[in-house]
């Protein structure tokens, strides 16, 4: 029960930060305590799509020798860049 009360705190303590619009501070607090997702959530969230991937490629898995990309990730920021109307880009991401 403990470390669940913990990990709580821990959450919360980065969704403050969010919302308080420290974000670069709750990206680097979910990351400290090992809320890798989070921080990707959150740095989607917020179109900084090649500094979700960077976190991935730093603190994720890998698959053979080359870093394992988040899909979700670039399909986001393929229809961002779409609806931006940044078609080239967009249609790079696809790829």
């Amino acid at each position: 029960m403990n470390k669940m009360k913990n990990l709580d705190e821990l959450w919360l303590t980065g969704e403050i930060l969010a919302l308080q619009g420290k974000h670069k501070e709750a990206a680097t607090h979910y990351i400290k305590n090992n809320m890798i997702d989070k921080a990707v959530t959150l740095l989607t969230s917020l179109k900084k799509f090649n500094e979700a991937n960077e976190l991935i490629r730093k603190h994720g898995g890998k698959k053979g020798d080359g870093p394992l990309l988040d899909p979700v990730i670039l399909i986001k920021q393929a229809e961002f860049e779409r609806d931006s109307g940044n078609w080239k880009e967009a249609a790079n991401l696809y790829q």
